[in-house]
């Protein structure tokens, strides 16, 4: 990484493990930092703390609630970028209806992975 690139500060909710760890990786290998929370509860505590996360990255899969969208998509300086399951198009329709600034299937998400995280 040249030093002209941007570390980013990246808030990701994912409960899997495993695929945390696929986005975890891509971010690093772009010389990103990701706070990682599995849960909801731990990503609203993560906001509250008052970091600043350019960018926060949510399994929509894991919201509850249309009302935490809108929540979420209030967030000063984050870029929110939602990925969900391509059965679940009600929810990613409340994402984009709140705000989220990118909504995409899961698959779309992986393939598009990178250059969502060169993006600044």
């Amino acid at each position: 990484m040249g030093t002209w690139a941007k570390l980013l500060r990246i808030l990701l909710l994912e409960p899997d493990l495993l695929f945390s760890s696929q986005i975890e990786s891509a971010a690093r290998k772009n010389g990103h930092e990701v706070k990682l929370t599995t849960c909801l509860h731990d990503l609203i505590e993560a906001l509250k703390e008052g970091e600043v996360f350019h960018k926060m990255i949510v399994n929509l899969d894991a919201i509850d609630n249309s009302e935490t969208f809108t929540t979420l998509a209030t967030q000063r300086g984050s870029q929110r970028i939602g990925y969900y399951s391509h059965v679940e198009t009600k929810i990613a329709e409340e994402a984009r209806q709140a705000g989220f600034d990118v909504v995409l299937p899961r698959r779309a998400f992986v393939i598009k992975l990178n250059e969502l995280l060169a993006e600044v």
